[in-house]
């Protein structure tokens, strides 16, 4: 058996279909500050590391200490559901394939995302995703992507019993941050370029296995067994 961890925006989710700065509204909320989101590069990082670097940005040396931090990253997810009333977030094609490949297949399958969990879950219950997650790690826990790792595992013990061995874990991601926590854990990666960086910026990194897509189900399957 093995457990599948997938990222969720540019593997389960099309990015990009909400145009709201959630990231502005939070900050200028809770800290009273002006910011875009466009002022630190955000893909493949955590909710709460993309936090902390938007304001520093603005002077705050060590956001995690302020008590309005979390305030404001928990405030995520709900500013986005806000956002998202009365929009169909779109799948990535040929995803929903995979999933329900896996789960004939009895594979668990889990989250290792940057989103936090609120805001994950507003997503995938979106798109009708979220029932098909047993396992999940997310962005609110660690401004450190590779420790979500961890957090998966244990949560997946927890939750069927099972202790996972590195060699059976899986992420399926869509950027160079994905294939990096892969490789500092010791776990498998299968990168897809469904994202915003391209396959020769995921070839660079040197993944276990590189798709174009999910278009081959076959062939993604063929590399889990």
């Amino acid at each position: 058996m093995k457990l599948i961890l997938f990222d969720i925006d540019g593997i389960l989710i099309q990015p990009g279909a909400v145009k709201v700065d959630y990231w502005k509204i939070s900050i200028k909320k809770h800290f009273g500050l002006d910011v875009k989101k466009e002022e630190v590069y955000r893909s493949g990082k955590t909710d709460r590391e993309i936090l902390i670097e938007l304001l520093q940005k603005k002077g705050i040396q060590e956001p995690e200490k302020d008590k309005r931090f979390l305030l404001a990253l928990n405030d995520l997810g709900n500013i986005f559901s806000e956002a998202i009333k009365g929009t169909k977030l779109e799948k990535v094609p040929n995803v929903e394939k995979l999933i329900k490949r896996l789960l004939k297949e009895k594979q668990i399958i889990g989250l290792l995302t940057g989103n936090t969990e609120e805001r994950a879950e507003v997503k995938l219950k979106n798109a009708n995703f979220w029932k098909h997650f047993k396992v999940g790690a997310f962005g609110d826990k660690t401004k450190n992507r590779s420790e979500l790792v961890k957090i998966a595992l244990n949560d997946a013990k927890e939750k069927t019993g099972i202790q996972f061995k590195k060699e059976d874990v899986y992420i399926i991601g869509d950027t160079v941050r994905d294939i990096q926590c892969a490789k500092k854990t010791e776990v498998k990666s299968i990168a897809v370029a469904t994202g915003p960086e391209s396959i020769e910026e995921l070839k660079k990194e040197k993944p276990t296995h590189l798709f174009k897509d999910f278009s081959n189900i076959e062939k993604i399957m063929s590399v889990l067994k």
